[in-house]
């Protein structure tokens, strides 16, 4: 069961989910859906003209209050992000909780950056915890060290993200320098916390097979054994016409198989262990 939490420290020009980035709730727009009826404009308190340029209203004054979804007859309107409590997330996994135990799954806690909130998180997978449900997190590592060394207490499984091993290029594609991230890298493999290496490997930014042995190497220094390689995934384009935004990667194209499988090569030549996307 994924939990995806809103809120995210960094800008990623390839970001997947650029719903997330915010911390707060906020209003989507599916162009596909909408029939231009104007009743999202009638109902909005803030008097937003959308129809006019097709422009989401947090540019106008949005205050998220829901009107225009509420309103809308074709659903093209849509609340991204709920306010809930830590035990109704758990509750909630307890409830599936068979299942989990007969596929061998658990809660995941993703992002956004689940570490921005580090108590909120910390709580889902202390009660997860106490039900018997194993618990990942899914994390940019980008966080202060003393917050993630007490969720490190909660959690079975850390899917560590490693974007580039060049600082220079870290903070032109990220927004953030990538010191931190390697050094609470190399805290919790030194904790014995259960620890998968994962990177995005994207055409022009970090594809090339100088970049992702740079990346296998920083990873080997701060003690991790074990790396996957997602490919390039362009289908994030959908989203960004959801906040009325230009994707940044508009050009880019998924690897073939083949591609990736050369790209492989290179942490199994250097003892790392691959796990499967």
């Amino acid at each position: 069961m994924a939990v995806y939490l809103k809120g995210c420290p960094l800008r990623c020009v390839w970001c997947h989910s650029p719903e997330s980035i915010r911390p707060d709730p906020e209003v989507v727009w599916y162009e596909t859906r909408c029939q231009r009826c104007g009743l999202c404009v009638e109902a909005c308190p803030e008097g937003v003209r959308r129809l006019k340029d097709d422009r989401l209203m947090k540019e106008n004054g949005c205050r998220v209050c829901g009107s225009c979804v509420d309103t809308c007859p074709a659903q093209a309107a849509e609340m991204k992000g709920q306010w809930m409590t830590a035990g109704e997330i758990a509750d909630q996994a307890a409830r599936v909780k068979p299942f989990f135990d007969r596929s061998g799954g658990g809660v995941t806690l993703i992002g956004g950056e689940p570490m921005l909130q580090a108590e909120f998180s910390w709580a889902v997978a202390a009660l997860c915890r106490e039900k018997g449900i194993h618990v990942a997190m899914e994390t940019t590592g980008f966080t202060p060290w003393e917050k993630l060394e007490r969720v490190a207490g909660v959690v079975d499984l850390f899917l560590f993200d490693l974007k580039h091993a060049d600082d220079a290029k870290h903070r032109e594609y990220t927004g953030v320098p990538n010191h931190t991230i390697l050094d609470n890298l190399k805290r919790l493999t030194g904790l014995g916390a259960q620890v998968i290496v994962r990177v995005p490997v994207i055409p022009g930014r970090n594809g090339s097979a100088d970049d992702i042995e740079a990346i296998c190497r920083a990873a080997m220094d701060s003690g991790a054994s074990c790396l996957t390689l997602l490919p390039c995934n362009p289908a994030a384009a959908g989203k960004y016409g959801w906040l009325s935004q230009d994707y940044p990667l508009a050009a880019a194209k998924r690897q073939t198989d083949e591609e990736m499988e050369a790209l492989e090569t290179i942490p199994c030549s250097l003892g790392l262990t691959i796990v499967p996307a």
